[in-house]
């Protein structure tokens, strides 16, 4: 059948969307805990790891291992010698910075290292370090994903997902504007990793219907005398290609939207809350991450379009709506959990959005003790409370405690605590930072070189650094070891310094190891190695152009009072 053909040129490799990932967390945002998880090569055959012969670790393996494990601690141990709490410091993150670069152990786990040297040091007491643990912003960030399990629970996502395709088309050119939509506006509000692992699947589905449609169509007669077979192969391929690209990409853009979209975003609401005294509104943040995020994705958009979808239509007809509606049935009707959990979004949305003025402004009503986190832990508080079958409809019960809840200790489990202590461990390492003193040399320095290089260059310099960076440093351990030196610019320099950092904290478009999206989209089978880095490296340049410009120019409109205008 022609389908198999197209299926085995598009996936050479053998591998399936589903055999992607062996254990991956598909609540994770970062690369955090990605060495909880073990990518099958292409052409894997899927068995457990424990089955397969493991050859011994060569000598050269064991020393640097033994040196990545044992170089951060005694460099550590040596700089007691200095008796200089700026060098102790120093040599504090060095330890941190290389075990998170090298992920010799777990991320989450290199996170608690601050706990327990700052207090050494003399720089912290343990009951302040260990609070940088469980602050406001790691608050919201727990009590979100708590929201977005409930949204899993009941396939909610899928649903909007259906739905939303339905209205863009499923021509080539609209399932492809369909799936970058759809993932970054899910991204959004949900982890990075989870919604790209539901829209691979979903994008496989799609593209493999495209291909059916045709190859239906060849067993009817349909087929044109002069249809070249392999022209068709190869169309089916670059879309096939194009797709997985969209999705990824536009997971890791749509996070950048929203202060809790992505990692980094939380780093900066918090370090920007530590160093100005207040950390910028929901809507104002949102204004300016929403602006940024839309012209991001359609410059992705053009980009695929013009390179892999381009020319496809007349080989790859629109597939029939057939299938969409039978995957909504499928999830059978509108139940009443996904109606509460529905409205308990647009709630929290709305409770965000008005806490600061100009809009309403309930949290200065009360007088300003208020935080982001706050709402999202009362719909979350709710939601443990109301059952999933409809208390006053005719099989309900009422509200009693009998029963399953909606909200239930399952979440709990799914959250991804590697990452939390993975932001708690960077705010930790700032505080040694700032009490040590070692912030205002690191600072002055960078003083120097945006005086020198222009306000043109140096975030042009700053966006495209950490650009590159973050293709090999997980993009939460990279902005809590930069945007904290970053901070010490000075409030009125933060478009130049701190926001471009954060954009570029998710740019990282080149490798398959990056970002969680990016290893989804090439296990999927349709990416090779060189597919990835040139569309990467092409998206790369695009984004650092795209940042520099927007934290330049779009900034000063979004936040006057924090940037230098010019």
């Amino acid at each position: 059948m022609e389908l198999s053909r197209l299926r085995k040129a598009a996936t050479s490799n053998g591998t399936s969307s589903e055999d992607v990932l062996v254990g991956y967390d598909a609540e994770d945002e970062d690369r955090g805990s990605r060495e909880q998880a073990t990518l099958l090569p292409h052409g894997s055959d899927g068995c457990d790891a424990s089955t397969q012969f493991r050859p011994r670790a060569s000598r050269l393996e064991q020393v640097l291992y033994a040196s990545f494990l044992l170089g951060g601690p005694l460099v550590f141990g040596l700089s007691f010698a200095s008796r200089n709490a700026k060098v102790e410091a120093a040599a504090l993150v060095v330890w941190v910075a290389l075990w998170w670069i090298t992920e010799i152990i777990p991320l989450g786990l290199t996170a608690f290292v601050p706990s327990i040297a700052l207090p050494l040091m003399g720089l912290c007491k343990p009951s302040e370090v260990t609070a940088c643990y469980l602050n406001p912003t790691i608050m919201l960030f727990v009590q979100s994903f708590l929201l977005a399990g409930c949204v899993h629970k009941y396939n909610l996502h899928k649903r909007v997902a259906l739905n939303t395709m339905l209205v863009t088309g499923t021509k080539p050119g609209g399932i492809l504007l369909g799936s970058i939509v759809i993932t970054a506006t899910l991204s959004m509000w949900m982890s990075n990793t989870s919604t790209s692992a539901m829209m691979v699947p979903l994008a496989t589905s799609l593209y493999e219907a495209l291909v059916e449609k045709r190859s239906g169509d060849e067993e009817a007669g349909a087929e044109d005398p002069g249809d070249d077979g392999s022209q068709r192969r190869s169309d089916a391929q670059k879309f096939g290609k194009g797709l997985m690209l969209s999705v990824a990409y536009s997971a890791s853009i749509g996070g950048t939207a929203t202060p809790i979209g992505t990692g980094p975003n939380l780093v900066l609401m918090q370090t920007w809350e530590d160093a100005f005294g207040e950390s910028p509104s929901f809507l104002t943040f949102f204004g300016f991450g929403f602006s940024y995020a839309a012209v991001m994705l359609v410059l992705l958009y053009a980009f695929v379009y013009f390179f892999f979808c381009r020319g496809t239509a007349g080989t790859l007809p629109p597939t029939s709506p057939t299938q969409l509606r039978s995957m909504l049935r499928d999830l059978g009707p509108y139940s009443f959990p996904e109606k509460v959990v529905t409205a308990s979004i647009f709630l929290v949305m709305a409770m965000w959005l008005t806490r600061k003025k100009p809009i309403l402004g309930w949290g200065d009503a009360i007088g300003g003790n208020s935080h982001d986190y706050m709402p999202v832990m009362a719909a979350a508080i709710l939601l443990s409370v109301v059952p999933e079958r409809n208390p006053f409809g005719r099989e309900g019960e009422g509200l009693t405690k009998r029963g399953p809840k909606i909200l239930t200790m399952v979440q709990f489990r799914d959250v991804s605590w590697g990452v939390v202590f993975l932001l708690g461990g960077g705010f930790a390492l700032s505080l040694g930072i700032q009490r040590s003193g070692l912030m205002e040399n690191v600072s002055g320095a960078l003083d120097y070189l945006k005086g020198h290089v222009g306000q043109f260059i140096f975030p042009l310099l700053i966006t495209a650094a950490v650009t590159s960076a973050t293709e090999f440093v997980s993009n939460v351990a990279m902005s809590s070891i930069i945007l904290p030196v970053l901070a010490n610019l000075g409030p009125t320099s933060a478009n130049l310094g701190l926001i471009p950092a954060t954009l570029a904290c998710s740019c990282a478009f080149m490798l398959p190891s990056a970002t969680p999206p990016n290893a989804l989209a090439y296990g999927s089978g349709f990416l090779t190695m060189k597919d990835m880095v040139t569309s990467g490296l092409v998206m790369n340049v695009v984004g650092i152009s795209l940042i520099t410009f927007w934290s330049i120019f779009v900034a000063p409109i979004f936040f006057p009072e924090y940037s230098t205008a010019i």
